[in-house]
């Protein structure tokens, strides 16, 4: 995972107007230990903001988390699935349809971990007062202790990924769905099983444009979505399609795996739009379903193929 500022620093940045606390983006990792073995739901976002809310309400502040999962498209909070920690890549945990029987289990002692970003204004302190390290909170049938807690906040300003050639690592199912409006008939949902540029594009600028200050908004989606087919250019991949388990009845199907694209610059201004949608993707993923932990991606820059 990414390192952070140090979660003091972040929050001093914020308290003391060193970015937009207006329009602002906070990535939490927080790392912690089951005392005792824990059967987790088969899509184990739903164990991370269980313990998210009982953290908030352990400390009488439920409400500030009801403000983040209001409905509203695209959420402002995004709360990833639990990570194993104890191997050389954290891997997060959800399960893929065969395999039904076996269930996912936390297990004593082990370091596990998950991820929280949040869009907008926020009063970090009260998160820290809610998980800060050492503190113990109740886990369905079992406990937890917090290990560690790091923040990293980013201005929409800051954002900017460039390289001549870019590696999408897709960490968790991707749900990219076909734009609605390309087409003036009545369509059902269509979802892709590949990474076209345009759809990624497409996906992470009304993203991107929901929450931007005004003068970084992208003007024509479309155009910017288009462009990308020409100046994304798949050089190697290895992907595969999933079947995920996320409820008694619900089996969305999507794909992980990893795509390398030379990234050429055929426009100048483009080029720009679409370095900051790039690393913008590192803290918002792609797709449907971002705010359950869907899409997750690690976008990054890599040395010229040969």
């Amino acid at each position: 995972m990414r390192s952070g500022l140090k979660t003091q620093k972040a929050i001093d940045e914020v308290s003391l107007h060193k970015v937009d606390t207006s329009i602002y983006l906070a990535k939490i990792y927080v790392e912690f230990t089951p005392i005792s073995d824990i059967i987790s739901p088969p899509f184990s976002s739903k164990l991370s903001k269980t313990l998210l809310i009982n953290a908030y309400t352990r400390i009488g502040k439920l409400g500030i988390l009801d403000s983040l999962f209001r409905k509203v498209k695209p959420k402002p909070l995004l709360v990833s699935p639990v990570f194993y920690m104890s191997s050389k890549s954290p891997r997060f945990m959800f399960k893929t349809e065969p395999n039904v029987p076996q269930p996912l289990i936390l297990r004593e002692g082990q370091t596990y971990g998950f991820t929280l970003t949040i869009i907008g204004q926020l009063n970090l302190t009260s998160l820290l007062d809610a998980i800060s390290p050492g503190l113990e909170l109740p886990l369905f049938t079992s406990r937890v202790v917090i290990r560690n807690l790091s923040v990293e906040v980013k201005n929409f300003e800051s954002f900017k990924l460039t390289g001549d050639y870019v590696k999408f690592s897709f960490k968790t199912p991707v749900l990219l769905q076909f734009p609605k409006g390309w087409v003036r008939v009545k369509v059902p949902p269509r979802h892709s099983l590949l990474p076209i540029p345009c759809f990624l594009i497409w996906s992470l600028a009304e993203h991107w444009n929901a929450y931007a200050p005004s003068h970084l908004k992208i003007s024509n989606v479309k155009k910017l979505a288009a462009y990308s087919n020409y100046a994304l250019v798949e050089v190697d991949y290895s992907l595969r399609p999933v079947t995920v388990i996320y409820d008694e009845r619900r089996r969305p199907r999507g794909f992980i795996g990893w795509v390398i694209y030379e990234h050429r610059k055929l426009s100048p201004k483009l080029s720009r739009q679409l370095s900051r949608l790039l690393e913008y993707a590192n803290y918002v993923g792609v797709g449907r379903s971002r705010s359950i932990g869907f899409g997750i991606v690690d976008v990054e820059t890599l040395k010229p193929i040969r």
